[in-house]
């Protein structure tokens, strides 16, 4: 059954609806590491780095994935809880051919530039480029499966079910997993059995979900003709969409750009970085969980002219988000170096990536500060606003990595030094917003 978070206790809905997604998070992030142990393990070190420096372009695609779906999402959200629920079928049916359509044009050009854009946009150095390419072609051949999945799991999210995703991620988890030991270790694929392992997994996720979608939601049963693109929500979705998915890209554009810096500085700071990646990922689950939360119940509660009662989840999830966050630093800060020496990392890149996580982690308190207050003004509809305060922090971590990579002798520690810089820069503007009150009138229906 879809639940509405428009009454009841904030804290609970708002800890219930994330769990399930921060268990699917895990998941996912469970699978990411055993795809990289396999990969250092039992291919290479620098295997393991070729597929680490595919990271910001696979990030860039997933961008686009989620900023179109978070587009659909809130206006789905925003109906559900003001109970309009015709508009709201037209609505899902719009966004979900729409995210289609965007994954299979992705899925071609991605297919067809990959070599380019791994030579000469992330300056990938010859050693690791060929493994590279191999992976990344691959990788975008799924595409239209991932773009699929988000964008069914967006619907669910919308009308309060975030348990599905994490039966999903589930399956899907098992299934990359067991394929990657096939692939790799029996098969002696490489990186391709990596790649292929991850497309095969994101067409199962597609499939099952679309399943239990329609089967599950008998509002969301379309008759024939009415699965069908409505101009009004198109509109609608788009506009939306397009500024959360500009966010998204200029964040993924941003780590490309990055990305060059840390390849430039050779094979094991981009080892180290791949493995401290994996890592800082599950400081991320909590986050991206109560992001989420945040940004449902804000936008059904918007919907349902309810602004006291978002301010009052806001205050309940930044403290769950906080000594969630807390409690994952602490861990990571003590086991940092049996954690980077997981994925087979040892020598020069094993130092690197234990000053990384120990440099770094701490911040992500502050970050985890930042994504609550922005969910919040995404979930109300003042997504553009969100867009701005990523986008400044962005570029200043930019301008600053570039500034005090080459021309201080902070060198590569810059990379991580910048980017606590901007977050400090964005939670201060978002929670500035918050406090000025302005996506109380940001209601997108």
């Amino acid at each position: 059954m879809s639940k509405s978070m428009t009454q009841g206790n904030a804290a609970k809905l708002i800890l219930l609806f994330s769990l399930p997604i921060m268990a699917g998070n895990f998941l996912q992030q469970l699978y990411n590491t055993a795809d990289s142990i396999i990969v250092g393990r039992f291919v290479s070190q620098s295997a393991l780095a070729s597929v680490g420096t595919c990271a910001p372009l696979t990030m860039l695609f997933i961008a686009l994935a989620i900023g179109f779906s978070t587009g659909g999402s809130i206006i789905v959200s925003q109906y559900f809880g003001a109970q309009k629920l015709e508009d709201m079928r037209k609505s899902v049916a719009t966004s979900l051919i729409m995210i289609f359509l965007i994954g299979f044009v992705l899925s071609v050009v991605g297919v067809a530039t990959s070599r380019i854009l791994l030579r000469d946009l992330l300056a990938v150095p010859e050693s690791a480029l060929e493994e590279a390419v191999t992976y990344m072609t691959i990788y975008c051949c799924g595409l239209v499966f991932q773009f699929t999945y988000n964008s069914v799991a967006a619907v669910l999210r919308s009308l309060g079910d975030s348990k599905a995703t994490l039966y999903f991620l589930l399956i899907s988890s098992v299934i990359n997993i067991v394929l990657d030991l096939v692939l790799i270790i029996n098969f002696n694929l490489g990186v391709a059995g990596a790649a292929l392992a991850t497309i095969f997994s994101q067409f199962v996720s597609a499939v099952v979900s679309l399943f239990y979608m329609f089967k599950k939601y008998e509002m969301l049963r379309f008759a024939k003709g009415e699965f069908r693109m409505d101009k009004e929500k198109l509109i609608m979705i788009t506009k939306t969409g397009i500024v959360t998915t500009v966010q998204q890209c200029v964040v993924s554009m941003g780590h490309i750009l990055i990305q060059r810096v840390i390849n430039s500085f050779g094979t094991d700071l981009m080892t180290a970085v791949t493995a401290a990646g994996r890592v800082e990922n599950y400081v991320l689950i909590p986050i991206f969980g109560f992001q989420a939360g945040m940004s449902t119940f804000t936008a059904q509660n918007v919907g349902a002219k309810q602004t006291d009662r978002v301010i009052e989840g806001y205050k309940r999830t930044l403290v769950m988000v906080v000594i969630c966050c807390a409690a994952v630093v602490a861990l990571i800060m003590v086991a940092a170096k049996p954690l980077i020496g997981i994925f087979g990392v040892e020598g020069r890149a094993m130092e690197l990536g234990i000053q990384y996580l120990r440099c770094l982690t701490p911040f992500f308190v502050l970050f985890g500060f930042y994504m609550c207050t922005a969910a919040l003004l995404q979930g109300s509809g003042d997504v553009f606003y969100a867009m701005l305060c990523t986008m400044f922090s962005l570029f200043l971590r930019i301008v600053l990595t570039y500034l005090l990579a080459y021309n201080t002798p902070l060198e590569y520690t810059a990379i991580w030094w910048a980017q606590a810089t901007g977050w400090f820069l964005c939670s201060g503007m978002a929670f500035v917003r918050f406090k000025l009150g302005t996506w109380k009138k940001k209601a997108l229906i």
